[in-house]
């Protein structure tokens, strides 16, 4: 596989990476709205369930921070990609990017 080839690879997993994950955070949150729906429907007190929905909060933020990394890793690779002269461009429908990638957090790599 030349360096082309595995450019659109990586650009392809990455971006079904982004995509799954961004679907499981959807999916997680209409849950914990689906919960708190039935529980007032059913006219349970607040506290019913409590606990349940404490932890679909807690995967919620443990995604979001996957989420966080996810982006960052994608800001390495394009680093990677710029020093290499990897063509990475995808075929096909692309999303709108900025010019610049926005909202990275630097890895704990690289925090000194």
């Amino acid at each position: 596989m030349n360096k082309h080839q595995s450019g659109i690879q990586v650009a392809r997993g990455l971006r079904g990476s982004e995509h799954a994950l961004d679907d499981a955070i959807a999916q997680t949150m209409r849950l914990g709205a689906d919960m708190l729906d039935a529980r007032k429907a059913s006219r349970f007190a607040a506290s019913v369930g409590q606990v349940a929905l404490q932890e679909i909060i807690d995967g919620l933020h443990a995604m979001s921070t996957a989420r966080t990394a996810l982006i960052a890793a994608h800001g390495e690779l394009l680093q990677v990609a710029d020093e290499h002269q990897v063509v990475w461009r995808m075929d096909g429908a692309t999303e709108t990017k900025p010019d610049r990638p926005v909202g990275l957090v630097p890895s704990a790599a690289n925090v000194a």
